[in-house]
């Protein structure tokens, strides 16, 4: 299993040092992500890094522009913005794209579940003349200044891969720490096996997701063997500052835990 290091991990520096840390690291697989600072020189280091053999994936609103824009697919997007970020992806080569499934306000939860179904389909359509892979992230049922997010519980999983059943899954399995009923976990961790694009692998208290390190007690390890066994693992855990020795050993240390991981 591929392991790939999420820019998330090493955030407030440019993309162009993060790529340079991770590759002094021997980190050549690197999920394009938020936490990095916004400039002018991301695209230039990344077509840089991807010209040395550095391989990309992409994730949710990743900052690649001098002026960082998220976007949540639950609610008013800005389409042409998302076009050009696709297709900016596409001439990059970067193939395998995932978002977020957005907020939904807990007073318009039908009406924003329409939308996100119609934003969705649009960015799928729009990823598909790009020739690239969209993906959906599982989230978490926490509930913030009344929103809360699409697919973070057993129902809306289900009615969504009902809607569209030839959508691909990203699992995260940190996320799933923060799901209360360990039957339910074991339920997507089973639906979604078949349809994954990638695994994102972090650790949390179970109160909040903190993307801490991965540990002996880390909640899925014991479950590795319903975990898919073909697509790539990206690490999330909170990485700032470390030296290049230090996240190389990080990325070592994991792939210990996991039989599934392999670093070459």
């Amino acid at each position: 299993m591929e392991l790939y290091l999420s820019l998330s991990c090493y955030g407030g520096v440019s993309t162009r040092q993060a790529l340079e840390i991770f590759s002094a690291a021997g980190v050549q697989r690197v999920e394009l992500a938020i936490g990095v600072k916004a400039d002018p020189d991301a695209p230039i280091a990344i077509q840089s890094f991807g010209e040395k053999g550095m391989k990309f994936r992409a994730h949710h609103a990743f900052v690649w522009e001098a002026v960082h824009r998220s976007f949540n697919l639950a609610g008013e997007v800005d389409f042409e913005d998302l076009r050009r970020r696709v297709n900016w992806l596409g001439e990059m080569g970067i193939m395998d794209y995932s978002v977020h499934p957005g907020q939904y306000r807990i007073t318009e939860k039908d009406a924003d579940w329409g939308r996100f179904l119609r934003n969705l389909e649009w960015l799928i359509n729009c990823c598909q003349a790009a020739g690239i892979t969209l993906a959906v992230e599982t989230m978490y049922p926490m509930i913030d200044r009344g929103k809360c997010h699409f697919l973070g519980d057993m129902q809306s999983i289900d009615e969504m891969r009902k809607e569209m059943s030839d959508l691909k899954w990203v699992l995260d399995l940190s996320h799933l720490n923060l799901w209360k009923n360990w039957d339910d976990r074991l339920w997507v961790m089973d639906q979604l096996k078949g349809d994954c694009l990638e695994v994102h692998i972090s650790d949390n208290d179970g109160r909040r997701d903190l993307h801490t390190a991965i540990g002996d007690r880390t909640w899925w390890l014991p479950f590795c063997d319903r975990l898919p066994q073909d697509v790539p693992f990206v690490l999330e855990t909170r990485l700032n500052r470390r030296s290049a020795v230090e996240i190389r050993q990080e990325c070592d240390r994991v792939s210990r835990w996991s039989s599934l991981i392999c670093l070459t």
